[in-house]
């Protein structure tokens, strides 16, 4: 009877042990749209190439009505890095964005063999310590509004010009390319800073995040300063070694491309966490002209190849960042060969398809073009069988040339949908080889782009998309695009219903859905006409996109539908740029 005890002692104990060893720790608000995370005591490793490839870490979650999600996850050191800057531990970490209240289960799978992190097959390896781990989480509704992306939810492609948040709402975009280096910042562990972002510090709020004894805050007064401007997005570089920047990278130096550096990282999540709360989307732009075959060359393979350094790359990103509201742009001037650096458009779906299996959500994934008159690689594209995976373009154009921001978006937008596919298209860089000018660029870029289609714009400042560390330069350009998102959103106008349809006025530019509204564009003022389709009567109202504020009575107050409907003059400066909205009453 005692060995019979004693072995049944033992079997508890080390059954307790083990359930110890591996046990699991929920975190979060744990409400819908909300992040939540799992984190689980597994192998105790360090920072090195064999702890990122020869282990695997992924939790399939299952929502209330029974959808699965497979979500990557990633080692996290001693789970607290942000602020210990520890390089080894035994925390292993799942960051979840669930879209339902309920409960949700999930399974994990936990499995280690050579280069088992690049893999997709989910019976590659073998299981290990944590694997098999399950349990459930429940969920409750979302308590929070306004931009909040944790009142909205993920931002997902839904076929269509426009990206679409969990809740219904669409996301029209308004936001900032410069500084493309927003990572080089002084207060990010293993960084050569460029940035100390001291002019907008003054926006951190108590109570927001910091790390490290204060580390972190004019950043993160950055963050707030583009919020309190209307932004909703940021364009920067997660790696750009040989770049024009050259200090932005996941890794701890610029030798260990295979090692990730887990406190910069995590320090990097704060930041990120704080945009989803504040409403602005990260554009992680994962690699630029000059360093397109980065990877492949520091793997000595050829440069047309796909290498595990890069897979490994997506991989970490989608996992340490993919419950984020993200735009994955695959490159920046993706086509443009530098130095013998240069994504082919096969290369580009290759890496889309990649992403795309890794992420359980539907992501954007984007490409950049380059230079600014190159638009080939987008035919290019679209003459690839299964471009699916790719939903979004980051266009590069002159900002000085209207038709850059017309006429090439239209073209663009045009390509996709011959190949039955809906491509969401942003003017990301109107680019400039001088500081724009403020007139030109709100009528070359801004609204040139939004009448043709477009589902937004960033502003671009020639050099400062580098070193400026003052956003408020920019404030006067951050005004005219929330003038113009204002229009939309305040007069509630069905933006993602709206299509360019310049055939059917006879000076300037028009958006509509060809039955209840028409938005003309008259970058040069005066008047204009319009065919107006279907039978009816239509109010007209002005706006002006230099100073925005409400909606304007011009010199004829209403119309009715027909061919060639004069619409009348603008209440005043009649010479200057107006916006003129027809709806239907």
């Amino acid at each position: 009877m005692k060995i019979i005890y004693l072995k049944s002692l033992l079997w508890i104990l080390a059954t307790c042990m083990h359930y110890s060893m591996y046990s699991q720790k929920v975190t979060g608000e744990l409400k819908q749209y909300h992040k939540t995370t799992l984190t689980f005591n597994g192998p105790k490793l360090s920072e090195a190439p064999k702890t990122y490839l020869k282990y695997r870490l992924n939790v399939t979650f299952t929502s209330p009505d029974n959808q699965d999600y497979i979500v990557p996850g990633y080692f996290a050191a001693d789970g607290n890095a942000a602020e210990t800057s520890a390089t080894y531990g035994n925390k292993w970490r799942v960051h979840f964005t669930p879209n339902q209240a309920g409960k949700w289960t999930y399974k994990v799978s936990f499995r280690k063999g050579k280069n088992i992190a690049v893999s997709t097959n989910p019976n590659q390896g073998r299981a290990t310590s944590i694997d098999g781990s399950s349990g459930t989480i429940m969920i409750t509704k979302t308590d929070k509004t306004g931009n909040d992306f944790r009142a909205k939810g993920k931002l997902q492609y839904a076929n269509k010009d426009f990206a679409q948040f969990d809740n219904g709402s669409y996301y029209f975009e308004v936001g900032a390319d410069s500084p493309e280096t927003f990572l080089e910042y002084e207060d990010f562990d293993a960084t050569n800073a460029r940035h100390d972002y001291l002019e907008v510090a003054a926006n951190y709020l108590n109570g927001d995040p910091s790390w490290q004894n204060n580390k972190g805050k004019a950043i993160i007064g950055a963050v707030n300063y583009l919020a309190n401007q209307g932004m909703n997005v940021h364009y920067f570089l997660t790696m750009n070694i040989t770049g024009d920047g050259k200090n932005a990278y996941p890794f701890p130096n610029k030798v260990d491309y295979t090692t990730y550096d887990v406190s910069k990282l995590d320090q990097w999540q704060i930041v990120f966490d704080h945009m989803y709360k504040k409403g602005i989307v990260a554009e992680l732009v994962l690699s630029e002209t000059e360093n397109s075959n980065w990877f492949e060359d520091q793997e000595q393979v050829s440069r047309t190849s796909f290498s595990n350094s890069r897979k490994l790359y997506y991989r970490e990103m989608v996992a340490r960042f993919g419950y984020l509201n993200i735009i994955y742009n695959i490159g920046e001037e993706a086509n443009w060969n530098s130095g013998g650096d240069q994504f082919t458009a096969s290369q580009v779906q290759e890496a889309a398809k990649y992403i795309d299996i890794l992420s359980p959500y539907n992501d954007l994934i984007s490409i950049h073009n380059g230079p600014s008159k190159d638009f080939t690689l987008y035919p290019a594209l679209t003459a690839i069988p299964e471009t699916s995976a790719l939903t979004t373009i980051s266009l590069q154009a002159n900002y000085q040339t209207f038709s850059h921001g017309h006429d090439e978006i239209k073209t663009v937008k045009n390509l996709a949908t011959t190949n039955k596919k809906e491509w969401i298209v942003r003017y990301s860089e109107p680019y400039s080889n001088k500081l724009p000018d403020l007139e030109t660029w709100t009528n070359n870029s801004l609204w040139a782009c939004i009448t043709a289609g477009a589902a937004g714009i960033h502003y671009y400042s020639h050099n400062g998309d580098i070193t400026v560390d003052n956003y408020t330069l920019h404030t006067a350009f951050y005004q005219r695009m929330k003038y113009a998102k204002d229009f939309f959103e305040n007069n509630n106008i069905p933006f993602w219903n709206l299509t360019n349809n310049d055939s059917n006025i006879s000076n300037g530019y028009l958006l509509t859905d060809n039955k209840d509204y028409y938005i003309a564009f008259l970058p040069n003022g005066g008047t204009t006409n319009i065919d107006v389709s279907g039978t009816g009567t239509y109010q007209i109202k002005w706006f002006n996109p230099r100073s925005g504020g409400k909606l304007q009575n011009g010199s004829i107050s209403k119309i009715s539908a027909g061919k060639k409907i004069a619409i009348g003059n603008a209440p005043n400066t009649a010479n200057s740029s107006w916006v003129v909205l027809l709806q239907k009453q």
